[in-house]
């Protein structure tokens, strides 16, 4: 078995893209923040903000974004070593779910953000959405596109035969030995 990089290309590494990019974006980009401002003039603090990571805001879907990596990851490795899956399911396939699921969770997330944003006289204090999490969707998105095309380029089988135009061209490989019907034996009744 030989592992080429060169082996990576069109769905397989937008898949592989994809995957990267999630990674970098559910650890070390901000999902979730907030920021309180105009605190009290006779205090020291002006201001605070606090921010979570996607992998830190979720407890339970970064399960399925973090298999999602190391799957895609892990199928990107096979296709570089020039490894054949045999099985019924091929990891095109699952990178390509697992993808959509996390696709889902991540806007559903979005659209049920908690977000908040109070204005008491100079005191401004906000929570919400940030850009690590339109940045993992996009990423997520990458990597169900890839699978997906990776898998229907694996589903498509080899073009050894152009298949028949027309149903005389399917039959015209078909021989005939006689065209006259067999005979059928006689009966002693039957003979003069």
């Amino acid at each position: 078995m030989s592992f080429d990089v060169g082996r990576l290309r069109g769905a397989a590494s937008l898949a592989l893209a994809g995957a990267v990019a999630l990674f970098v974006f559910l650890f070390f980009f901000h999902w979730f923040g907030g920021s309180v401002s105009g605190l009290l003039p006779e205090s020291h603090i002006s201001g605070a903000s606090i921010s979570a990571t996607g992998w830190e805001a979720f407890t339970s879907s970064r399960w399925i974004w973090l298999a999602t990596i190391v799957l895609a990851l892990g199928s990107a490795l096979a296709t570089a070593a020039d490894y054949r899956f045999d099985g019924p399911l091929r990891p095109a396939v699952l990178v390509a779910g697992l993808g959509a699921l996390s696709c889902g969770l991540i806007i559903y997330r979005i659209a049920h953000h908690p977000s908040a944003t109070v204005n008491v006289g100079r005191l401004h204090a906000s929570y919400g959405i940030e850009l690590g999490i339109w940045l993992g969707l996009l990423a997520a998105l990458a990597t169900t596109v890839g699978g997906y095309l990776q898998a229907q380029a694996e589903a498509k089988p080899p073009a050894e035969q152009p298949p028949a135009s027309s149903p005389a061209q399917a039959f015209s490989g078909l021989t005939v030995s006689s065209t006259e019907p067999p005979a059928s034996p006689r009966s002693s009744e039957d003979a003069p």
